[in-house]
């Protein structure tokens, strides 16, 4: 008789210092950080580990494979990046199956969030060290994947969960985990500006230029890295300096690449200056499309809700979370 399991991974917001987690930029750089959080947008998972051959299904592509032995080749190109984490698992189940409800290019971590579930949820593994140590290889096979340098950022919030700084001054990271301020969790906020993105592509650029010695990018970077700094001490204690940084690391970001900031972005600056309702905004991952973070002063989170809302960018409804990939049953 087969049981199923059922497990649950976050995606994250990114508060700050994307892009630095790159090697060797954080290398050659040195002092980066990344502030990141888990947010309870759950990738859903269910496993059966006894059974004949092998069952793969997306539920929201609508995809699947049955094979009796595991493929070694990608039997269906939807399911690339899902195979690839399962064929590096120490472990596979008979059946698995998964959901997302996060919206394509978000910019929230998904393919990174998901792979970290998937290797967790193949291998027995919840969040914790055990998993976080299990990083190096999905930054590889993420790599293979999309063909371009990748960070590591994005793979800590599912694989400790909470709010995180991310240190890059050893041949690994090493994390320390943040306490937001109340204030924060009130008034922090995600909309999706209605156009993904390709964090993979947008990185690249940032990341060719950083290598053929461009000043305007590193210069950038350079004030990306002293916000970040200055970000791991303000959330835990100010959220107004959250805001006011989110507002800077966006603008740095925008001097990475004019194709970072979209219409939608300078419609809500715009409109929440006028209105009363702006403290400080950024683009989740590497920008150009999908999600954003907004801060709001204080009160003045429900304006907000409403004016985005009749901009056709309603806030998703989220909030950080203290757990990782776990079981649910």
């Amino acid at each position: 008789m087969s049981f199923t399991e059922s497990w649950r991974v976050p995606v994250r917001v990114d508060l700050a210092g994307g892009t630095l987690d790159l090697w060797p930029i954080y290398a050659l750089m040195e002092g980066c950080v990344t502030v990141n959080a888990a947010v309870d947008l759950w990738i859903e998972l269910e496993v059966e580990r006894q059974g004949v051959g092998f069952q793969v299904e997306s539920r929201d592509l609508g995809v699947a494979f049955h094979e009796r032995e595991w493929p070694e080749l990608i039997p269906v190109p939807e399911l690339s990046w899902v195979w690839r984490v399962m064929s590096a698992a120490r472990q596979r189940p008979a059946r698995l199956a998964l959901r997302s409800p996060v919206p394509q290019g978000s910019g929230l971590g998904t393919s990174s969030c998901m792979g970290v579930g998937l290797l967790g949820a193949c291998e027995g593994l919840e969040a914790g060290p055990e998993l976080a140590a299990r990083v190096p290889l999905m930054r590889d096979l993420e790599a293979r994947e999309l063909r371009t340098p990748t960070g590591w950022q994005d793979y800590f919030p599912a694989a400790l969960g909470g709010c995180l700084a991310l240190h890059w001054d050893l041949p690994e990271p090493r994390w320390e985990t943040l306490s937001p301020h109340p204030e924060l969790l009130e008034d922090l906020m995600v909309f999706y500006t209605g156009k993904p993105h390709h964090s993979g592509l947008t990185n690249w650029e940032a990341y060719r230029r950083f290598i053929e010695g461009d000043g305007v990018t590193r210069k950038a970077l350079e004030e990306i890295r002293d916000i970040t700094l200055e970000m791991a001490v303000a959330v835990p204690r100010d959220a107004a300096a959250v805001g006011a940084l989110l507002e800077r690391e966006g603008q740095a970001r925008c001097r990475l690449s004019p194709a970072v900031e979209t219409d939608a972005m300078r419609a809500v600056r715009e409109r929440g200056h006028r209105e009363g309702w702006y403290a400080g905004m950024k683009p989740c991952g590497a920008g150009g499309g999908g999600c954003c973070l907004l801060v709001t002063p204080k009160g003045r989170r429900e304006d907000a809700c409403a004016a985005l809302t009749a901009m056709g960018l309603p806030p998703l409804a989220v909030s950080l979370t203290s757990k990782g990939l776990h079981r649910t049953l």
